[in-house]
């Protein structure tokens, strides 16, 4: 079964806090931004196991300062073990779309939360790179929480920050059978394929040396340094409904990686560990080059459609 990869949308500043667009979970925040490319390498859970690559885009846009929808497309290639150069699949998956609400912003306590709603549109894609003929719809929920507000005598533990989701994916269709005549007897056989729903979670946790920097002390480290941040991410799906062919297995990838914040774009590079057979094979890899078109053009481009263009908040600001 192909592993999907989830991508990130956005990166939301509450107080003191920035959290950055995150590579294998989206994060709560709603913004305009363009995450182009992604790319990702993996070997997948098949047996035989085939080499996926993919390249994906991201656009984010908001309607209101709070709420935002989001488009993209993964372009996946597919090489099969063994076989020679150009051989498998290639084809475009399933466009998605994203409507995303900020339903809380706490800037005391650094803390966000948002709502939203995926759409994986059917028979959009191809079928070769395994992009279902219906839609399937996700419900998320999306938080992050700072550690700023803990007391001085835990200073060096603030620049901490953990985000999550957890989304309940819906098929649009329960279950596909397909018609076939067995070769040696000619009798006529049908085989059923239920289509599992599935609870897609993870989160991440971070150390900020921005927030370090510019909220807790100045080591006067080099410059690169203070703009990176390190972070480790768990991307998983467990088959929690309709199961009869799927299995309960839980599958994902756990992401250990680093984000090079700038004033206007991010990049970022992740390793992709399997957390089992079934996850996939090998070490794989994804990084991201991530756009902040709300800092880029506040009063154009990334300015919500309805409302006014919103001042553009650094990342280094300062208590």
């Amino acid at each position: 079964m192909l592993i999907p990869l989830g991508e990130s949308a956005a990166h939301e500043i509450v107080g003191n806090r920035f959290f950055p667009a995150t590579l294998g979970i989206d994060d709560p925040g709603v913004n305009d931004e363009l995450a182009l490319p992604t790319i990702s390498s993996f070997k997948t859970g098949d047996d035989p196991s085939f080499r996926q690559l993919d390249f994906s885009g991201e656009f984010s846009k908001r309607i209101t300062e709070a709420f935002a929808i989001a488009v993209g497309s993964t372009y996946s290639r597919l090489s099969p073990p063994g076989g020679p150069t150009g051989t498998g699949a290639n084809g475009f998956q399933n466009l998605e779309t994203t409507f995303k609400y900020r339903v809380l912003k706490d800037p005391a306590h650094e803390f966000v939360m948002s709502v939203g709603l995926s759409i994986e549109w059917g028979g959009t894609g191809a079928s070769s790179v395994g992009a279902d003929p219906f839609n399937a719809y996700t419900p998320t929920v999306y938080f992050g929480k700072g550690l700023g507000d803990l007391p001085d005598t835990f200073s060096w533990v603030r620049p901490v920050a953990i985000t999550g989701q957890v989304g309940y994916a819906i098929p649009g269709r329960n279950s596909t059978t397909t018609f076939g005549v067995d070769p040696d007897s000619g009798v006529a056989t049908a085989d059923t394929e239920f289509h599992p729903r599935v609870l897609n979670w993870g989160g991440t946790i971070q150390y900020s040396m921005p927030y370090l920097k510019s909220a807790v002390i100045d080591l006067g480290l080099p410059d690169f340094v203070d703009h990176l941040i390190p972070l480790v991410e768990a991307n998983l799906q467990t088959p929690v409904a309709n199961t009869f062919t799927s299995g309960t297995r839980t599958t994902g990838t756990i992401n250990p990686g680093v984000i090079w914040v700038g004033t206007t774009f991010q990049f970022g590079v992740e390793a992709l560990i399997p957390i089992n057979r079934q996850s996939g094979t090998n070490l794989g890899v994804i990084a991201q080059l991530h756009f902040y078109l709300d800092d880029i053009d506040p009063r154009g481009i990334g300015k919500p459609i309805f409302g006014n263009a919103v001042q553009p908040a650094s990342a280094f600001a300062r208590n």
